[in-house]
């Protein structure tokens, strides 16, 4: 499957790969009509994407009642060993689990999902193995998981196909939660973590997303957006930059919301066979950061987003 002509015309700075450019999916949520697609099946690495499964589990186990989101999460040795992007708390520090997914999702931090994984499966391996079967349940035939954080792992391996069915169960199941995919900014003891995908501010009807990055995966990013009654799903992976990942998604999204796109499949038949090697883009510069380098914010005390709660030792 190409890409609409009208989306090549605009220009967008795609990065070329051996069987073509890098994956991307746009998708009629209502129905699952593919509606754009490029490469959409083509095994990638999800670097924090990762995080929306993360996510959705923790949130599921609220659902069943296992965990509320006043729940404490403590960082264990391992959790804050974990490289960055991170929190940077020490060891025995705690959140309320809501606290935590607002800085898992908004920072984006790998030792905030590491505790949240070892809070709802016991252990970090646990969780990963109820990642696995979720994925399998959802149908998503081409991903693997092997850590719930997105930290550079070979075997860890997705497409964008797989991640647009991700999104729409965390729309069907977590609607009521939907904020803590959007937030753009959670303040931690006074300094201010800004989420770093610049769609959150000003994509009008931008309703849920993630990015991820690692020098394998490139500049990756999900959404799903609602404007004049109609919800899309865009995926797109393994942009060359960050302002390429928003220039491409921006132009895919309005592209189906003017209805320049027509049905090309839907996601029920367009799938993996199964997890393959996914594309390996180190030997490429994409980036001026080494494989999950971020900000560390080695500080502890008030969490706050819409609203204040604490973060405690």
């Amino acid at each position: 499957m190409k890409l609409p002509s009208l989306l090549l015309a605009a220009g967008l700075a795609l990065m070329s790969a051996p069987a073509g450019a890098s994956p991307m999916l746009l998708v009629d949520a209502s129905s699952g009509d593919i509606l754009a697609a490029q490469e959409a099946t083509r095994s990638w690495h999800p670097a924090s994407l990762t995080k929306l499964m993360t996510a959705h589990l923790a949130l599921t186990a609220v659902q069943s009642g296992r965990l509320t989101m006043d729940s404490s999460i403590v960082l264990s040795a391992k959790a804050a060993a974990q490289k960055p992007s991170k929190l940077g708390v020490p060891p025995g520090t705690s959140l309320r689990l809501e606290d935590a997914l607002l800085v898992m999702m908004v920072k984006s931090a790998n030792d905030v999902a590491v505790a949240i994984a070892e809070a709802v499966g016991g252990s970090e391996p646990s969780f990963v193995n109820a990642m696995n079967m979720e994925a399998r349940r959802l149908g998503m035939s081409g991903t693997r998981f092997v850590n719930a954080n997105g930290l550079h792992d070979d075997r860890q391996v997705t497409n964008a196909r797989d991640m647009a069915v991700l999104m729409l169960a965390i729309l069907s199941y977590h609607g009521d939660h939907a904020d803590l995919f959007r937030t753009s900014a959670v303040t931690v003891n006074g300094r201010m973590l800004k989420n770093t995908n610049k769609l959150v501010e000003d994509y009008a009807g931008l309703e849920a997303t993630k990015t991820g990055y690692v020098c394998a995966s490139g500049f990756n990013v999900a959404i799903s957006a609602v404007r004049g009654g109609r919800r899309v799903v865009g995926v797109v992976l393994g942009s060359p930059s960050a302002a390429a990942r928003t220039r491409i998604m921006r132009d895919l999204l309005d592209s189906g919301f003017a209805g320049e796109t027509g049905s090309l499949g839907n996601l029920r038949t367009v799938k993996a066979d199964a997890p393959a090697s996914g594309m390996d883009l180190r030997h490429r510069k994409c980036g001026r950061q080494e494989p999950g380098i971020g900000t560390t914010a080695a500080i502890g005390g008030d969490v706050k987003s819409a609203g204040a709660s604490q973060l405690r030792r």
